[in-house]
C-alpha cells in the first residue's frame, strides 16, 4: 500500500523522465538526481532539473532569470505531437491563450495577481469557515450510512470545487461540468495525452470558455459580490499605463487557473492525507486523540504527496544554478516533490509524521512570486473539514478495489480513487 522507495540502478542519461511509470512514482527518480546531480540537464530532451530543496527557492525566487513564460509548454504539456486539428478547434470555437497569473512574469504578472489576492485573503476565507463547514457535513450525509465511500470522488473533489464555485459566484448546479473541465485542464499539461485525447480535451475546454464567457457577459450587466462579477467589473491597468475593462480572454485565463487551483490540487491532497492515515494507525490514533495536530497532519501530507510536484522555467538568460550552467533559453523543471524529500532538511524525508516539526518547510504550494494565489483558502479547507471527516468517518481502513494508481502527469501528482470503509453512524 505504501510506495515501495527501491534505489534506480544504472545512469542518469538512460533514465526516461517522461516514462508514465516513473511519473507514477517518482521518489526513487528524485533522490538519485539529489544524490548525484541536483542540477542536471538530461540528455534527450535537453531539459534541466533541480531537485534539492535550496536550489528550487533559489530558482523559483528569481523570477527574472528563471521565468514564467512557458505557455506553450503549457498548452500542451511539454509535447511534440499537439495536433494541429485541436488547436484550430480553440482558435476558431473559443477563445486565445493569454498570459496572465501562472504564465507571466512581473510586472504582467503583479497587475493580474492583484485582481484576486484580495478574493484570498486571511480575512475573507476565514469567513468562509461556516460554509465549508457546512459543505463537508453535507458531503458525509449523502454516504454516511452506508459505510462506505470514494474518499476521491465522494469527498476531495466536491468540497474544493464546491467551494470555489461559492466564491466565482456561480451555482454548484454544474458540479459535473466544473469536474470534467478541470479534469481537462490537468490532463492538458499531463505530457501523456494522445494527439485523439488532445482533440477531445480542445473541444471541453471550449465548453468551458463559451459557459464562463455567458456567466461573464450577464455578472457585468448584473454584478454581485464575487470573483467573475469583480473581472467583469474592475478597471485593469495594464502594462501600457493603460486603463481598461479585462478582455474576455484574460478574464477566461483568471477563472481557469481558479477552477483547477481549487480542485485538483486541494483534492488530491485530501485523499493522500487519508491514505497516509489509514497507511499509519499510530499516526492516525495521534490525530484522533488530539485535533491541534490536523494542521501539521495536513502540511506533512502536503510535503509527501506535493500535489503540484514539479514546474517550468524558462531561462532568459545566460546563467549558472548550484555550479551548472544554463544556457539562455534552456527549460527547467522545479521538481518541487524531491525537494520535499530533500534528506539535508527533512530527518526520515519518506517517513509520515504528524509531529514534525519542520514539515510546513515544504514548497507544495510553490515558492516565490508565484506561490499559489489560493494557498489560503485550500489550507483553510482541509483546516476546517478535516475534523470533521475524522470525528464522523470512525475507524477508517481500506477497502477492496484500491490500485493506488497515480495518474501520470508532468505537472500534477495525486490519486483519483481512494475506497474507504468505516464505522456506521
Amino acid at each position: 500500500m505504501s510506495e515501495a522507495i527501491k534505489p534506480i540502478d544504472g545512469d542518469l542519461k538512460d533514465i526516461n523522465i517522461f516514462d508514465p511509470e516513473l511519473m507514477k512514482c517518482p521518489h526513487a527518480l528524485y533522490k538519485k538526481l539529489r544524490d548525484e546531480s541536483p542540477v542536471y540537464q538530461d540528455p534527450t530532451t535537453g531539459i534541466f532539473q533541480v531537485s534539492n530543496l535550496e536550489l528550487i527557492c533559489e530558482a523559483a525566487r528569481n523570477a527574472k532569470v528563471f521565468s514564467n513564460d512557458f505557455g506553450a509548454l503549457q498548452k500542451d504539456g511539454g509535447s511534440d505531437d499537439y495536433p494541429k486539428e485541436a488547436a484550430d478547434i480553440m482558435m476558431k470555437e473559443g477563445y486565445p491563450s493569454v498570459n496572465t497569473m501562472l504564465t507571466a512574469d512581473p510586472p504582467r504578472h503583479t497587475r493580474y495577481r492583484s485582481l484576486v489576492n484580495k478574493a484570498f485573503s486571511p480575512k475573507l476565507v476565514q469567513g468562509m469557515v461556516p460554509a465549508i463547514q457546512r459543505k463537508t457535513n453535507d458531503i458525509i450525509d449523502k454516504f454516511i450510512h452506508t459505510g462506505k465511500c470514494d474518499v476521491a470522488v465522494d469527498i476531495a473533489q466536491q468540497l474544493p470545487i464546491k467551494v470555489i464555485a461559492e466564491a466565482l459566484g456561480v451555482s454548484s448546479d454544474y458540479y459535473e461540468d466544473f469536474k470534467v473541465w478541470s479534469k481537462a485542464f490537468t490532463d492538458q499539461l499531463s505530457g501523456t495525452s494522445t494527439p485523439e485525447e488532445h482533440i477531445e480535451i480542445a473541444k471541453k475546454l471550449v465548453k468551458f470558455q463559451q459557459f464562463f464567457a455567458n456567466q461573464l457577459d450577464e455578472k457585468g450587466k448584473n454584478p454581485a459580490d464575487d470573483i467573475i462579477s469583480d473581472l467583469a467589473t474592475i478597471d485593469f491597468e495594464d502594462e501600457h499605463g493603460v486603463t481598461r475593462k479585462l478582455e474576455t480572454a484574460e478574464q477566461l485565463s483568471i477563472i481557469q487557473q481558479l477552477l483547477v487551483a481549487g480542485n485538483a490540487t486541494t483534492a488530491h491532497s485530501i485523499t493522500e492525507a487519508i491514505k497516509l492515515l489509514i497507511e499509519h494507525p499510530e499516526q492516525m490514533e495521534l490525530v484522533v486523540n488530539d485535533h491541534s495536530l490536523i494542521p501539521n497532519m495536513i502540511e506533512e501530507s502536503l510535503r509527501l504527496l506535493t500535489p503540484t510536484n514539479n514546474m517550468w522555467r524558462i531561462v532568459t538568460e545566460d546563467t549558472e544554478l548550484g555550479g551548472v550552467s544554463i544556457p539562455k533559453g534552456s527549460s527547467l523543471l522545479l521538481r518541487y516533490g524531491s525537494g520535499n524529500r530533500d534528506e539535508e532538511v527533512f530527518e526520515n524525508p519518506d517517513t509520515f509524521d504528524v509531529t514534525r516539526k519542520n514539515s510546513k518547510r515544504h514548497v507544495a504550494f510553490g515558492q516565490g512570486i508565484h506561490v499559489c494565489v489560493g494557498m489560503n483558502l485550500s489550507r483553510k479547507e482541509m483546516y476546517t473539514a478535516f475534523p470533521i471527516i475524522i470525528d464522523r468517518l470512525k475507524n477508517m481502513r481500506f477497502a477492496e478495489g484500491n490500485d493506488f494508481n497515480y495518474s501520470p502527469n508532468v505537472l500534477l501528482r495525486g490519486l483519483d480513487s481512494l475506497h474507504i470503509e468505516f464505522d456506521k453512524a
